[in-house]
């Protein structure tokens, strides 16, 4: 055992020790899912039926989420009624309750040249007057059918609060896809705290990548951050965005059993994490309140961390408002620590970030991000 005391958190770390000794890690409450997958209905490959066979006997996913774009450049396409009623038919006869889940959804795509004023020389669509939005995509997905998609092109739905208004209406839930720093990306958070519930989720993952030799500067998790650190709120999935036919573990939940509605809730309450590459088992608490929570407590905060890693451990962090609070290099498959965080100053979210000594082919290394706790001190919000 090492014990370290810096910044005033006192962190103990265990290794090879039973996880918390907590049931969320029990086979039938964490299931493992991809959240963002296309196939030949878009631009991807492999039809329905084989990319969610492969999710169900290959990757051994527990739920998986057919995303298709709504529209689409190149060849065109657009989701069609007959489109959108062919995927819920689908997914409802690969769905076996205990088994695996399958759930509809689709990509809500927004681009720049849906609005007018998008310069010179520039191909637009001119759909909607004035500047171009940065919107990015948006993936939506309902615990049930649903008649028609609301889609980016339509002037009902295409901005995030009008899209969020008739999903919240229709039972459904959004997520924010691929998050960057970048120009492009510069109104993706531009929607009203009031549909925080409804766009629930927002896929993580690193800031810097890796593919075929070369690196690429996103600067997801920092643009996650900084909406977090401006009142924010979001919970944190990831999906493999696969073309290729090939969906993989990506979004872990904890949920009552292995049903759409289960799943569902578990989504809805931000009661999962991202993971990239490798399935590590997560278990983050505060106040024995679990990731998504939002929480009024007394005195100082109570961490509570439990990692189960594929491989050694080479760093589990505490992030609070945005830098790390706290951070060890365990060296081991598994590692606890708990303690009080003693320089809390009343109001703050915490996630914990954790990284393997593993990577991909393309050197990228096998990472967890929890959904965010948000924390305030009852007593001095009733000082104010």
């Amino acid at each position: 055992m090492s014990v370290l005391h810096r910044n005033r958190l006192l962190v103990a770390v265990h290794c090879m020790v039973p996880l918390l000794g907590c049931a969320a890690f029990a086979q039938s409450q964490i299931y493992w899912g991809d959240v963002h997958m296309h196939t030949t209905l878009s631009d991807g490959k492999g039809d329905i039926d084989e990319v969610l066979t492969y999710a169900r006997d290959v990757a051994r996913l527990d739920f998986a989420i057919v995303t298709d774009h709504d529209f689409g450049s190149g060849a065109p396409w657009r989701m069609s009624k007959e489109t959108w009623d062919y995927i819920q038919e689908k997914v409802d006869a690969y769905t076996v309750p205990g088994k695996f889940v399958a759930i509809a959804g689709y990509e809500w795509t927004s681009q720049a040249k849906y609005w007018t004023e998008v310069g010179e020389n520039v191909v637009s669509e001119r759909l909607f007057p004035g500047r171009p939005k940065f919107y990015n995509h948006k993936n939506v997905y309902f615990p049930s059918r649903v008649d028609l998609i609301f889609s980016a092109k339509d002037v009902a739905y295409e901005s995030p609060d009008l899209l969020a208004e008739a999903v919240q209406k229709a039972g459904g839930l959004i997520q924010n896809n691929h998050p960057g720093v970048g120009p492009e990306e510069r109104d993706q958070w531009g929607y009203s705290p009031s549909f925080y519930p409804v766009i629930a989720n927002t896929e993580m993952g690193a800031d810097t990548t890796y593919y075929n030799g070369k690196s690429y500067e996103s600067g997801t998790e920092k643009s996650v951050r900084d909406f977090l650190n401006t009142g924010g709120r979001t919970g944190f999935v990831k999906g493999t965005d696969t073309h290729g036919g090939k969906p993989a573990a990506r979004t872990a939940v904890f949920a009552k059993e292995l049903t759409r509605d289960a799943i569902f809730e578990a989504l809805r309450n931000r009661r999962n994490y991202a993971v990239f590459n490798a399935r590590i088992g997560v278990d983050f608490r505060i106040n024995g309140h679990g990731m998504g929570e939002a929480i009024d407590i007394e005195g100082k905060p109570q961490l509570t961390v439990g990692v189960r890693g594929t491989a050694k451990l080479r760093e589990v962090a505490i992030i609070r408002d945005g830098a790390v609070l706290r951070c060890v290099e365990p060296e081991e498959t598994l590692a606890t620590f708990a303690g009080a965080d003693d320089s809390f100053g009343g109001s703050s979210y915490y996630y914990l970030r954790v990284t393997q000594a593993d990577a991909d082919e393309h050197g990228n290394l096998s990472q967890a991000w929890t959904s965010p706790i948000w924390v305030k001190n009852a007593a001095s919000e009733r000082t104010r």
